[in-house]
Formats: structure tokens, C-alpha cells, sequence
């Protein structure tokens, strides 16, 4: 595979993941040194993504990308742009709609890891 479709399928694996609260597969994808802007533009670590899945706290019901594009800025760097229509609870509280999420995927020799995200709410 080369490294669009490598990325492409570390996408799948990660959408499955947080669709089936697998924190395993979370915790092989998502680096150590990984940190998120989350929607509400907080930020968060490797560790707090992995316990809001482990813990009950995140549970996403539905997560249909849209969109996806990926651009590779070099051979062990990319990014993803992804629109994604999706429903779940946080924290017992409802949420849905359109999210844009951006992603860097890094490969430093040990297979493709995520080393930053950010997440928007879409306008309506």
C-alpha cells in the first residue's frame, strides 16, 4: 500500500474504533504525545480521548464522513480533512450534526499514529 492508501485505511480503523468504543485500537492509533482541540476548544491529551471512550463518558452512535481529504505533506506526515455528520452522548447529553475534523498522521517508523486533531461544530 502506499501511504495515501495506508492513511485511508488508518481512517476506517479509526472510525471503527470510536464507533465500537474499542480503546485498544484507540490507544494503538492515537500518539502518546498527541494533543486535541476539541469542539469546545478545549484542550485535551491521548489519555483524556481514550478515558472518555473507556469510561462511558463519549459514546458515538452514528459517524458518516462526507467528506475526506488527505494530503500527504511528506513521506511520514499527513493530513486529514474530514466532514462528518454524527450523533452520540457526551457526558449523558445528546449531541448530533456536522463536525469538520482536521488530523495529523505521523509515521515515525512504528506504523501511522495520530499526533494532533481538531474538532468544529458545523453552522446548521
Amino acid at each position: 500500500m502506499n501511504p495515501s492508501e495506508q492513511i485511508q485505511e488508518m481512517e476506517r480503523r479509526l472510525l471503527k474504533a470510536m464507533l465500537a468504543n474499542d480503546v485498544s485500537e484507540l490507544d494503538s492509533l492515537i500518539s502518546d504525545q498527541a494533543v486535541v482541540v476539541e469542539p469546545d476548544g478545549r484542550l485535551s491529551n491521548k489519555i483524556d480521548d481514550v478515558a472518555a471512550h473507556r469510561d462511558g463518558l463519549l459514546r458515538i452512535l452514528t459517524m458518516e464522513p462526507q467528506e475526506v481529504t488527505t494530503q500527504l505533506i511528506s513521506e511520514g506526515v499527513a493530513v486529514v480533512f474530514a466532514l462528518m455528520k454524527m450523533q452520540g452522548t457526551y457526558q449523558d447529553h445528546a449531541f448530533g450534526g456536522r463536525y469538520r475534523y482536521t488530523r495529523v498522521w505521523h509515521n515515525q517508523g512504528r506504523g501511522w499514529q495520530i499526533f494532533a486533531a481538531h474538532i468544529s461544530p458545523m453552522p446548521s
